[in-house]
């Protein structure tokens, strides 16, 4: 099922460092909450090789606006499969910790989809949240050996029309008795970039409807 959404911005507003409900780890909380919302995110090539960014902080920040615990970590050149089998032990853990899989929230950027796509496969529980931002690219699933057959769980890919490398995921996921899949199309004159803009008008956007899917 697509949703065909023209989001335009509202207000200049650039974001507040800090002034987020949730929280932020690395990890797999030791004691998590089994009533809170868990919210991975993998972010893209960037980081992989320049380390933490204002733009990877922003990200997260944003996410965390909301009551759910953001996991993310800043790797370093990986392997989609490879790290695909890492989300999987954590998402285990939160599991064996008493965290419904209904709280559970895998989303990622560029690259960061790509893992998440992966993880969809491997991990094989359809009662996982997954968000792909500009995630959807034929080349690179070939690339890394990515099969979108195998995704399972419940998938909302958001995309940009002016994104010149990362398109609609209509034709490469489907809806399924394994996948529940739907669409977002953004239109706001900054293709890929918008994911990256440190403005409120751009981030909630991509942020609104990521946190709605975790919620839903």
């Amino acid at each position: 099922m697509k949703l065909n959404t023209v989001i335009m911005g509202i207000v200049y507003c650039a974001i507040s460092p800090n002034l987020y409900a949730g929280s932020i780890v690395s990890e797999v909380p030791d004691a998590p909450d089994s009533s809170g919302k868990y919210i991975f995110y993998l972010h893209g090539s960037v980081e992989e090789s320049n380390g933490e960014t204002e733009k990877y902080e922003m990200a997260i920040e944003a996410i965390a606006e909301s009551s759910a615990t953001v996991i993310a970590e800043v790797r370093g050149d990986t392997d989609p499969n490879t790290y695909a089998e890492k989300i999987k032990t954590q998402v285990n853990q939160l599991i064996s910790k008493g965290v419904p899989a209904t709280n559970i929230t895998i989303s990622g950027f560029s690259k960061g989809s790509i893992i998440a796509l992966a993880s969809s496969g491997v991990i094989n529980n359809p009662k996982i949240s997954y968000v792909l931002l500009a995630g959807c690219s034929g080349y690179l699933n070939d690339k890394y050996g990515i099969d979108p057959t195998k995704a399972v769980g419940r998938i909302l890919s958001i995309y940009d029309t002016g994104d010149e490398k990362f398109g609609s995921c209509d034709g490469i996921i489907d809806s399924s008795n394994k996948v529940e899949y739907e669409e977002t199309e953004l239109d706001s004159g900054k293709g890929h970039k918008v994911f990256r803009i440190p403005k409120d008008k751009f981030i909630e956007q991509w942020r609104d409807p990521l946190v709605d899917w975790a919620d839903a």
